[in-house]
């Protein structure tokens, strides 16, 4: 508004306005389109657009104003308002916070940016290498972030500063060695022997059997050491094949023999089938997992004909291990079908396993070397140890009749699992489900052992079964005409490579059937 005061017409008024404020945006760090300078007026605002570089972040920057002017900073946009007088605006933008994820021996590491104070971040798609585990206990972060893993997927939490965070991986242990690791308790050979064991749970626990007891491998007198599971043991529990199995034990190749456990964890047909063990029974020579002919001990284990029990677990491994599982089997694993004994030729004679594990049933000595008697030392003259009853698929440990990596439970690794002739035991892990129960029902079910010759039929060691009164006791069964289930046992080679679990009913262990230098290896 111009008034005039004291008019003289005509006049001419002239009116000069002044040049208006002069503002500037400045900062570091930040790209400020332009210009970045202008003339502001009488309205007494104006406004800017910027970016930060790469590196940093407009959330959370500041903008100071000298002269009084005020300013604001939303989405980009600087607006200056309140200027009365030449005005400098400065704009500081703040740093992101980079959060780089190395993964050791691993995929997945990259680098992230956060402008939350506080905030997370994650990260997909980490894996270790072939060969390598990730080590969930040994990730750390450099800023004081902290880091999960969650399967691939990592999360840093609790961001308030740059940082690096690392993920390390370690070599992936065998299943062996990943099986020592998690049962540290190794009171030594299992005590009370003589009695069957474990009414609670035994779990953490390996026992441990070597010298006599055991298969010299290596040729230097001595047994090698065996590390076995006994009792009520839960946490020996494996899916391999898409099958549930239990651990027997870590036999001396180093090879983990498994007892098969059914497709389910709640089977109570915990068996491939039922069947007698063999065809007919007129001649001793019908206890043998493969046998021959008539006559002699040594023409019994010329080993040239399979028995029907071996039939069905041949038939059962072509259709459900060799398609995809076989060369993770050990060929070197010794299933012992222990046909020594002190009598043959007479009407009535016992079998090794007999003298040692029931002739006095007061007092057993179980052997995981084929051959033993009852003290320990081998059978031997004509009805002695052989080589020809350690049935494998590689000549270098046993027989190498084996065509299928494939057999039996012996009457010895029962009594060692916590078992006993004619006396009860149904809470030792080899009756049981994986979940707890009756693995095979009403069923018992077949060892590979024999125990004796008497009037004149042919007797194998059996399990009683394990859900009627009286489960889990070993008796003896006629070959012929009896029908018992039948469990598969088999070995993973001593270089099979653990991938997860730690052997409980719902983390059972699971391996590594991807790695071609174990698959290519006889053990």
């Amino acid at each position: 508004t111009v008034t005039l005061t004291t008019e003289k017409l005509p006049t001419t008024c002239t009116v000069d306005f002044k040049k208006g404020y002069e503002v500037a945006l400045v900062g570091s760090n930040i790209s400020i389109t332009a210009p970045a300078n202008k003339t502001v007026g009488r309205v007494g605002s104006t406004s800017f657009q910027v970016t930060a570089n790469t590196g940093y972040t407009l959330t959370g920057s500041s903008v100071t104003c000298t002269n009084n002017a005020t300013a604001t900073i939303t989405n980009g946009t600087v607006n200056v308002s309140n200027i009365k007088s030449n005005t400098t605006c400065t704009v500081v933008p703040k740093e992101e916070m980079k959060v780089t994820l190395v993964v050791n021996n691993g995929t997945g590491g990259t680098t992230k940016t956060l402008d939350t104070v506080g905030g997370s971040l994650t990260f997909t798609g980490v894996s270790p290498n072939s060969g390598y585990i990730l080590d969930n206990e040994n990730m750390t972060c450099t800023g004081g972030a902290s880091i999960t893993l969650n399967g691939t997927t990592a999360t840093v939490s609790n961001i308030n500063s740059s940082q690096t965070c690392t993920i390390s991986s370690k070599i992936t242990p065998l299943l062996k060695d990943q099986i020592l690791a998690d049962h540290p308790t190794r009171p030594g050979a299992r005590p009370g022997i003589n009695s069957a064991i474990f009414n609670t749970e035994n779990t953490k626990t390996l026992y441990t059997a070597s010298g006599k007891l055991t298969e010299d491998l290596n040729n230097d007198g001595e047994g090698e050491l065996v590390y076995y599971f006994s009792g009520n043991t839960t946490d020996n529990c494996v899916y391999f094949a898409d099958l549930y199995w239990r651990i027997i034990r870590i036999n001396e190749d180093g090879s983990v023999r498994l007892l098969y456990a059914g497709s389910d964890k709640n089977t109570t047909s915990g068996h491939i089938g039922t069947t007698s063990y063999n065809v007919t029974y007129n001649n001793p020579r019908y206890v043998g997992y493969m046998y021959g002919s008539t006559g002699s001990v040594a023409n019994n284990r010329n080993n040239t004909t399979n028995s029907t029990i071996k039939g069905v677990i041949d038939t059962w491994y072509d259709n459900k291990i060799r398609p995809s599982y076989n060369d993770y089997i050990s060929k070197t694993a010794i299933y012992c079908n222990d046909r020594a004994n002190e009598g043959y030729g007479s009407s009535d004679f016992a079998y090794a396993a007999d003298r040692r594990l029931s002739s006095n049933i007061y007092t057993q000595n179980p052997s995981y070397k084929c051959g033993n008697n009852a003290s320990g030392s081998l059978y031997s003259g004509t009805n002695g140890a052989s080589n020809l009853d350690k049935f494998t698929a590689s000549a270098s440990t046993g027989n190498g009749k084996l065509i299928n990596p494939v057999a039996l439970m012996t009457a010895d690794e029962v009594v060692f699992a916590g078992g006993k002739f004619n006396t009860n035991n149904g809470t030792a892990y080899y009756t049981h489900n994986v979940a707890g129960g009756g693995v095979t029902g009403d069923v018992g079910w077949w060892t590979m052992s024999p125990k004796e010759w008497e009037s004149d039929r042919p007797y194998m060691f059996a399990v009683n079964n394990s859900s009627i009164p009286g489960p889990g006791n070993l008796n003896d069964v006629f070959v012929f005409l009896n029908t018992k289930g039948v469990r598969p046992v088999l070995s993973l080679k001593s270089c099979v490579k653990w991938k997860s679990g730690d052997g409980t009913s719902d983390n059972p262990y699971t391996v590594d059937t991807l790695d071609s230098t174990c698959s290519s290896a006889e053990n």
